[in-house]
């Protein structure tokens, strides 16, 4: 357990969790993430863990394919209009990409903490994670001037956004400077772009709307393998709750009372029937 987790209870975690959050961020918007397991899961997005990011060009190539397949599976969503957008759409469709998933919703984000672990022998401590994606940006937006950045979130269209998209698809600094030349670095060889950024989401998909998504881009950092709640100044902006394996039992039964259900945050029709058959058969 880090240095900044708090445990908590079925019946007092809201509570505690907001108020520990009042107290130490005030009332900046906070974005929030659930681990089924806080001992083994880190916090960092799933191109960028093991086995992946052993195997040199994996990530852009798996996003080039999802890229080049997908036209055809669009069905009624808008065809993505950038590489971030492309990211975004396959992060919420599973396949490993630099983004790491958040949400606006504690409910949302405890959902994923305590989900069903029928292929566990036993059950293992849940966290949730609290982050203030505005002080996160103050302290990394700036390579090399920490705190320096407007404490704001960075939207889709920006060029530091989009260069860091650009090479989770190979994309070389090269080309990224011709498409956004005021990136160019005046003494550098290569970009200086940050290692991890919070963004605003492009809501193209019902489900990144169904689960009020966020989202985290991060840059792989050969010099540093751990997660965001690792990095030097983490306790300016993140905050850790730990979830007892016994009370997950608990917590379950209480989202269901409060429709937080799998179909509510899956809006599609397998969802429904998955969740239908397990609500009121099994």
């Amino acid at each position: 357990m880090s240095e900044v987790a708090i445990r908590i209870d079925p019946m007092a975690w809201l509570g505690c969790a907001l108020k520990d959050l009042e107290n130490t961020f005030g009332e900046e918007t906070i974005w929030w993430r659930g681990h089924t397991d806080a001992i083994n899961w880190e916090l960092k997005p799933s191109a960028l863990r093991p086995p992946l990011k052993t195997r040199e060009g994996i990530e852009h190539e798996l996003i080039r394919k999802f890229r080049s397949r997908a036209i055809g599976r669009l069905g009624h969503r808008p065809i993505p209009s950038s590489e971030l957008e492309w990211l975004m759409l396959a992060q919420h469709y599973r396949l490993p990409t630099r983004l790491l998933d958040w949400t606006e919703n504690p409910l949302t984000a405890l959902y994923f903490a305590v989900l069903d672990e029928p292929n566990r022998e036993k059950s293992v401590d849940g966290c949730l994670w609290a982050i203030s994606p505005s002080r996160l940006n103050a302290q990394f937006a700036q390579p090399g001037l920490p705190n320096s950045a407007m404490k704001r979130l960075f939207g889709a269209e920006e060029p530091t956004v989009q260069a860091m998209a650009m090479e989770a698809f190979g994309i070389g600094d090269d080309a990224i400077v011709r498409r956004f030349p005021q990136l160019k670095p005046a003494k550098q060889k290569r970009l200086g772009l940050p290692r991890v950024l919070a963004l605003e989401a492009v809501e193209m998909d019902e489900r990144i709307v169904a689960q009020a998504g966020r989202f985290t881009i991060h840059r792989p950092d050969r010099q540093f393998v751990g997660g965001i709640d690792r990095l030097q100044g983490h306790e300016n902006y993140i905050r850790e709750f730990r979830i007892p394996a016994e009370c997950k039992k608990d917590l379950r039964k209480l989202l269901v009372r409060m429709g937080i259900q799998k179909w509510n945050l899956f809006p599609d029709l397998q969802s429904l029937a998955e969740g239908l058959k397990k609500h009121h058969f099994m």
